[in-house]
């Protein structure tokens, strides 16, 4: 749940807890030790085929895609800029904005980041020199036109927030194009290769 009154901006990742019900049965029950997961992306040419992002640390990529319906929200923008104000370094290769919605385009341009000192989430993408965030649209997930705003038009190596990464998803069809999460995002984008999140959040 996003909270957006003026006392509860720096509260962006606020959340209620959802429980079942006290008598609910189960089929199976699993418990995971979350302190063990690390991130991981989806390699090309399927989001089954995945790997830890550290594993893929020689990938070097051409290109970096935060945003649509998948990886645009608030408070994955958030956490793209929370990498980037952690490193204070610049990116380096493009790296596109595309937010899901209307809202979420106007909370990267009101909402302060918390921690950042009152910087919004289009400030920190700004100083990180990453491309301004566009309008809301599919844009070049699903490919679209040539012409078409950040869409492959060469092979190139995408890391995106997107969902899927089959030939041609996001224009040519011999693009590679890798899924992460806005974090490793992020921080793949600072250097230019995939990169575990964790060299820059401690």
């Amino acid at each position: 749940m996003l909270l957006h009154s003026s006392t509860s901006r720096a509260k962006l990742l606020s959340y209620e807890p959802v429980y079942s019900d006290a008598q609910a049965g189960y089929l199976a029950e699993y418990r995971i030790d979350v302190t063990k997961l690390e991130p991981l992306v989806a390699k090309p040419h399927s989001p089954d085929n995945h790997g830890l992002a550290r594993e893929c640390k020689d990938v070097k990529l051409d290109r970096v895609y935060i945003g649509l319906c998948t990886g645009g929200k608030t408070v994955d923008f958030v956490a793209a800029a929370r990498v980037l104000l952690a490193s204070g370094d610049k990116v380096k290769v493009p790296t596109f904005i595309v937010p899901a919605t209307q809202k979420v385009w106007m909370d990267l341009y009101t909402l302060p980041v918390p921690g950042s000192g009152g910087k919004t989430c289009s400030e920190i993408f700004e100083q990180a020199g990453c491309d301004a965030p566009k309008s809301p649209s599919c844009g070049a997930c699903v490919g679209g036109p040539l012409d078409i705003y950040a869409r492959m038009n060469e092979p190139q190596v995408c890391l995106s927030t997107t969902n899927r990464n089959f030939p041609g998803r996001m224009g040519h069809k011999e693009g590679q194009i890798y899924l992460a999460s806005p974090y490793t995002a992020a921080a793949s984008a600072l250097t230019g290769f995939v990169t575990d999140p964790r060299e820059f959040l401690h």
